[in-house]
Protein backbone atom coordinates (compact mmCIF):
# COMPACT_ATOMS: atom_id res chain seq x y z
CA UNK A 1 0.00 0.00 0.00
CA UNK A 2 1.64 3.46 -1.13
CA UNK A 3 1.86 5.79 1.70
CA UNK A 4 1.00 10.20 1.29
CA UNK A 5 4.98 10.22 1.02
CA UNK A 6 5.39 7.48 -1.84
CA UNK A 7 2.46 9.08 -3.68
CA UNK A 8 4.17 12.40 -2.79
CA UNK A 9 7.38 11.30 -4.65
CA UNK A 10 5.85 9.93 -7.45
CA UNK A 11 3.72 12.82 -8.41
CA UNK A 12 6.80 15.04 -7.61
CA UNK A 13 9.20 12.64 -10.51
CA UNK A 14 6.11 12.50 -12.70
CA UNK A 15 6.06 16.77 -12.56
CA UNK A 16 10.08 16.90 -13.24
CA UNK A 17 9.13 13.94 -16.07
CA UNK A 18 6.52 16.85 -17.44
CA UNK A 19 8.76 19.52 -17.17
CA UNK A 20 11.58 18.04 -18.64
CA UNK A 21 9.56 16.97 -21.64
CA UNK A 22 8.01 20.85 -21.79
CA UNK A 23 11.60 22.07 -21.67
CA UNK A 24 12.86 19.86 -24.90
CA UNK A 25 9.03 20.76 -26.82
CA UNK A 26 9.62 24.35 -26.18
CA UNK A 27 13.59 24.33 -27.13
CA UNK A 28 12.19 22.91 -30.31
CA UNK A 29 10.02 25.77 -30.60
CA UNK A 30 6.86 23.76 -30.15
CA UNK A 31 4.09 25.78 -28.55
CA UNK A 32 2.12 25.34 -25.13
CA UNK A 33 -0.90 24.78 -26.89
CA UNK A 34 -3.70 24.73 -24.27
CA UNK A 35 -4.50 28.14 -22.28
CA UNK A 36 -6.38 28.09 -18.99
CA UNK A 37 -7.73 31.53 -18.12
CA UNK A 38 -7.95 31.98 -14.27
CA UNK A 39 -10.32 34.52 -12.95
CA UNK A 40 -9.57 35.46 -9.49
CA UNK A 41 -9.33 38.85 -7.73
CA UNK A 42 -6.54 37.53 -4.88
CA UNK A 43 -3.35 38.25 -6.03
CA UNK A 44 -1.45 35.79 -3.97
CA UNK A 45 -4.02 32.83 -5.47
CA UNK A 46 -3.61 33.78 -9.27
CA UNK A 47 0.10 33.51 -8.91
CA UNK A 48 -0.45 30.53 -6.81
CA UNK A 49 -2.58 28.93 -9.56
CA UNK A 50 -0.40 30.28 -12.42
CA UNK A 51 2.71 28.45 -11.00
CA UNK A 52 0.76 24.95 -10.42
CA UNK A 53 -0.30 25.79 -14.37
CA UNK A 54 2.52 26.76 -16.26
CA UNK A 55 4.79 23.99 -14.44
CA UNK A 56 2.25 21.30 -15.91
CA UNK A 57 3.09 22.93 -19.46
CA UNK A 58 -0.41 25.00 -19.63
CA UNK A 59 -0.21 28.73 -20.59
CA UNK A 60 -1.95 30.71 -17.71
CA UNK A 61 -3.47 33.95 -18.76
CA UNK A 62 -5.89 36.08 -16.00
CA UNK A 63 -8.45 38.31 -15.37
CA UNK A 64 -8.84 40.47 -11.73
CA UNK A 65 -12.54 40.54 -11.66
CA UNK A 66 -15.12 38.90 -13.08
CA UNK A 67 -15.96 41.77 -16.09
CA UNK A 68 -12.30 41.55 -17.43
CA UNK A 69 -12.62 37.81 -17.21
CA UNK A 70 -15.46 37.88 -19.90
CA UNK A 71 -13.68 39.77 -22.07
CA UNK A 72 -10.77 38.07 -21.97
CA UNK A 73 -12.61 34.74 -22.60
CA UNK A 74 -14.13 36.49 -25.56
CA UNK A 75 -10.83 37.55 -26.91
CA UNK A 76 -8.64 34.39 -25.80
CA UNK A 77 -11.05 31.54 -25.89
CA UNK A 78 -8.88 29.30 -23.09
CA UNK A 79 -9.32 25.84 -23.00
CA UNK A 80 -10.09 26.12 -19.36
CA UNK A 81 -11.61 28.78 -17.10
CA UNK A 82 -10.48 28.78 -13.47
CA UNK A 83 -13.15 30.76 -11.70
CA UNK A 84 -13.63 32.18 -8.38
CA UNK A 85 -17.14 32.62 -7.08
CA UNK A 86 -16.45 35.75 -4.83
CA UNK A 87 -15.47 38.37 -7.11
CA UNK A 88 -15.73 42.36 -7.56
CA UNK A 89 -17.99 43.80 -11.04
CA UNK A 90 -19.65 40.22 -11.25
CA UNK A 91 -19.65 37.25 -9.28
CA UNK A 92 -17.99 33.89 -10.62
CA UNK A 93 -22.04 32.50 -10.84
CA UNK A 94 -22.62 35.55 -13.01
CA UNK A 95 -19.17 34.92 -15.24
CA UNK A 96 -19.83 31.63 -15.38
CA UNK A 97 -24.11 31.88 -16.29
CA UNK A 98 -22.31 34.65 -19.34
CA UNK A 99 -20.03 32.31 -20.35
CA UNK A 100 -22.59 29.64 -20.80
CA UNK A 101 -25.38 32.24 -22.92
CA UNK A 102 -22.53 33.28 -25.45
CA UNK A 103 -22.41 30.59 -28.22
CA UNK A 104 -18.72 30.85 -28.41
CA UNK A 105 -17.65 30.28 -24.63
CA UNK A 106 -20.58 27.67 -23.65
CA UNK A 107 -18.52 24.77 -24.18
CA UNK A 108 -15.42 25.93 -22.23
CA UNK A 109 -14.86 23.53 -18.79
CA UNK A 110 -15.05 25.54 -15.59
CA UNK A 111 -13.36 25.02 -12.41
CA UNK A 112 -15.00 26.71 -9.94
CA UNK A 113 -13.23 27.78 -6.63
CA UNK A 114 -15.15 28.62 -3.47
CA UNK A 115 -13.92 30.22 -0.09
CA UNK A 116 -17.31 28.41 1.53
CA UNK A 117 -15.01 26.51 4.00
CA UNK A 118 -13.32 30.16 5.38
CA UNK A 119 -16.40 31.82 5.73
CA UNK A 120 -17.86 28.87 7.35
CA UNK A 121 -15.45 29.33 9.67
CA UNK A 122 -15.72 32.85 10.03
CA UNK A 123 -19.06 32.83 10.09
CA UNK A 124 -19.07 30.33 13.05
CA UNK A 125 -16.29 32.55 15.37
CA UNK A 126 -18.68 35.61 14.95
CA UNK A 127 -21.57 33.60 15.41
CA UNK A 128 -21.03 32.05 18.77
CA UNK A 129 -23.23 29.44 19.36
CA UNK A 130 -23.81 28.27 15.90
CA UNK A 131 -22.16 24.76 15.18
CA UNK A 132 -19.62 24.44 12.11
CA UNK A 133 -22.37 22.13 10.98
CA UNK A 134 -25.25 24.05 10.82
CA UNK A 135 -23.13 26.99 9.33
CA UNK A 136 -21.75 24.09 6.82
CA UNK A 137 -25.47 23.03 5.82
CA UNK A 138 -26.86 26.78 5.62
CA UNK A 139 -24.34 27.71 3.05
CA UNK A 140 -24.47 24.22 0.72
CA UNK A 141 -28.66 24.81 0.92
CA UNK A 142 -27.51 28.39 -0.50
CA UNK A 143 -24.92 27.44 -2.85
CA UNK A 144 -27.52 24.35 -4.16
CA UNK A 145 -29.99 26.87 -4.51
CA UNK A 146 -28.22 29.15 -6.64
CA UNK A 147 -27.02 26.10 -9.13
CA UNK A 148 -30.58 24.81 -9.13
CA UNK A 149 -31.77 28.29 -10.31
CA UNK A 150 -28.89 28.13 -13.05
CA UNK A 151 -30.03 24.68 -13.87
CA UNK A 152 -33.65 26.56 -13.88
CA UNK A 153 -32.62 29.23 -16.40
CA UNK A 154 -31.35 26.23 -18.76
CA UNK A 155 -27.40 26.62 -17.22
CA UNK A 156 -25.46 23.67 -16.21
CA UNK A 157 -22.75 23.85 -13.12
CA UNK A 158 -19.55 23.91 -12.84
CA UNK A 159 -17.85 20.76 -13.99
CA UNK A 160 -15.66 20.99 -10.74
CA UNK A 161 -16.25 22.66 -7.54
CA UNK A 162 -13.21 22.82 -5.44
CA UNK A 163 -12.77 24.30 -2.06
CA UNK A 164 -9.91 26.70 -1.49
CA UNK A 165 -7.11 26.13 -0.18
CA UNK A 166 -6.49 24.38 -3.30
CA UNK A 167 -4.80 20.75 -2.98
CA UNK A 168 -2.49 20.78 -6.02
CA UNK A 169 -2.35 17.76 -6.90
CA UNK A 170 -6.32 17.44 -6.93
CA UNK A 171 -6.22 20.49 -8.88
CA UNK A 172 -3.96 19.37 -11.77
CA UNK A 173 -5.73 15.95 -11.95
CA UNK A 174 -8.94 18.24 -12.38
CA UNK A 175 -6.94 19.88 -15.09
CA UNK A 176 -5.83 17.09 -16.90
CA UNK A 177 -8.95 15.11 -16.73
CA UNK A 178 -11.24 18.73 -18.34
CA UNK A 179 -8.58 19.56 -21.15
CA UNK A 180 -5.86 16.58 -21.03
CA UNK A 181 -2.30 16.85 -20.53
CA UNK A 182 -0.86 19.63 -21.81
Amino acid sequence: MKTNNDRKEEWNREQDKQRTDRQVRTEKGEKMSKTVLIIEDDEASVKYLQTLIAESGYKAISAGDGAEGIKKAMEDKPDLVVLDVMMPKKSGFGVFQSMKKEESLKKIPVIMLTSIKSVIEEGREKGGHTTFEEMKDFYLDKLDKLVGKHRETGDSKPEVFMDKPIDPEDFLKAVTRLIGQA
